[in-house]
């Protein structure tokens, strides 16, 4: 439930916390940017969604509760990673306009609500050479985040899953991997993937997960950096709360990235789908899949 209560904040930047940065193009202040995907008036009701036009305010949440930032660009100015100043809130996803809108990026940023207290997000700008221009469109909000009254309603119930208990099998994100599966239920809301460090190297590396339809058609796409001490299981979340699925037809995830993980296989496993590597079944001789997880909810 989103709380009605929104305050301008009166010293939305203070100096330990903000980084001035250069401007290449204006940016886009539009309030209604295009949105990412269709979901249901109950799910929307889960997730409170701000936008440029509640910049400078102090917003509240509740625990467990979805809250997406959405702003857009034009020209080759960007929104980059998103600054915060406790763990009230955690950054879950990054989501991007599909298909890209050639004349600047929409980029939405998916929080949780993880804890009671209070968070202050910046989102600066990147890729400008005018700096009072990046200084007026970075965005800045406060997020009271308050305990939820009551039970929370699940939105996020378990659907597709591979439950095959694994044998050190994975296989790189370099190239093209991809999983298909059948959900039962008319919303995906999220997706898990279980990972292994399959590579010496950095500390963290950034993953792209789409979702296409049986046609191979890309329908969203959402991104993450995923720390090596935390890669077992990791959660891809979808804007506006889910998206819309047809239950009973085919769909495909598709996991990008570089050498520093590994996604983990099993030989047979799921059932409604398969595991495949650069357009081919993974496996020349038999059926594989990959180890993942689906959330979505009813309508």
């Amino acid at each position: 439930m989103i709380l009605a209560e929104v305050e301008t904040m009166t010293n939305s930047r203070p100096a330990v916390m903000f980084v001035t940065l250069a401007l290449l193009g204006a940016l886009c202040a539009d309030a209604n940017a295009q949105k990412v995907s269709m979901s249901s008036t109950t799910i929307k009701q889960e997730v409170l969604s701000l936008n440029f036009a509640n910049n400078g305010q102090h917003v509240r949440a509740t625990v467990g509760q979805q809250i997406e930032i959405t702003l857009g660009t034009v020209g080759p100015a960007q929104y980059g990673a998103p600054l915060v100043s406790s763990p009230a809130i955690r950054l879950e996803s990054t989501a991007f306009e599909w298909p890209p809108n050639p004349g600047g990026r929409t980029s939405v940023y998916i929080f949780e609500a993880a804890a009671v207290g209070k968070a202050q997000v910046i989102i600066p700008v990147l890729n400008s050479l005018d700096p009072d221009i990046a200084k007026k469109n970075t965005f800045v909000a406060m997020i009271q985040v308050e305990r939820a009254a009551g039970k929370p309603r699940a939105f996020r119930k378990p659907d597709q899953t591979n439950t095959t208990a694994w044998t050190p099998t994975w296989t790189n994100l370099v190239n093209d991997v991809e999983q298909t599966f059948t959900p039962s239920l008319p919303t995906l809301t999220s997706v898990e993937v279980e990972l292994v460090v399959a590579n010496p190297g950095p500390s963290d590396e950034k993953l792209t997960l789409s979702l296409l339809n049986a046609k191979g058609e890309v329908l969203a796409v959402v991104s993450k950096t995923v720390p090596v001490e935390d890669c077992g299981h990791v959660r891809f979340f979808f804007p506006n709360g889910s998206w819309r699925v047809l239950p009973g037809q085919v769909y495909s995830i598709r996991l990008q990235g570089g050498s520093l993980f590994g996604w983990k296989y099993v030989v047979g496993g799921y059932k409604n789908g398969a595991a495949s590597f650069n357009g081919k079944p993974l496996l020349p001789d038999r059926r594989s899949t990959f180890l993942f997880r689906t959330f979505g909810a009813e309508l």
